[in-house]
């Protein structure tokens, strides 16, 4: 990480992901420590890791992800695409992060898919609605419409 780091700078901020129990705290303290010079951000991963990984599999679905062309992009694509049947899935926990360190205020899918169905609600709310008209009082129409209200209940 720190060849890394030295590579890319001191602007650029680092990150990676923090267990939630104390061996994680441990970990990233240590790695913060080692990190001695750059702005570290450890970050704590809640949820399960296909909740985690469902905003970055939507942008990239979307054509919102660009990979910088590298010996690598096999072997992460391999990762990617095998997600969740094989065994090593790092990769998919460092773009589930990545996502979200870029996009602070996306804390986890759950507040994604809140806003998603708060914009759709509204977007429903923003349609006309069908009128619905009501017979003239007294007309035969009218009695069957009365009658068709009290068995709606």
């Amino acid at each position: 990480m720190l060849n890394t780091a030295t590579q890319d700078g001191k602007r650029v901020t680092i990150g990676f992901g923090q267990d939630p129990g104390q061996a994680g705290k441990s970990q990233a303290q240590h790695l913060v420590r080692a990190l001695s010079g750059f702005t570290v951000r450890p970050a704590t991963e809640s949820g399960d890791k296909l909740t985690r990984f469902g905003p970055f599999s939507s942008q990239c679905r979307a054509g919102n992800v660009k990979i910088r062309r590298g010996s690598w992009n096999e072997e992460l694509f391999r990762v990617l695409e095998g997600f969740p049947d094989l065994a090593h899935d790092d990769e998919v926990d460092a773009c589930s992060g990545a996502l979200e360190m870029l996009n602070p205020q996306m804390e986890g899918w759950g507040f994604y898919e809140l806003c998603r169905a708060e914009a759709e609600a509204a977007a429903q709310r923003s349609k006309p609605q069908p009128v619905q008209s009501v017979p003239q009082p007294g007309s035969m129409e009218w009695f069957a419409w009365v009658e068709a209200q009290k068995k709606k209940g």
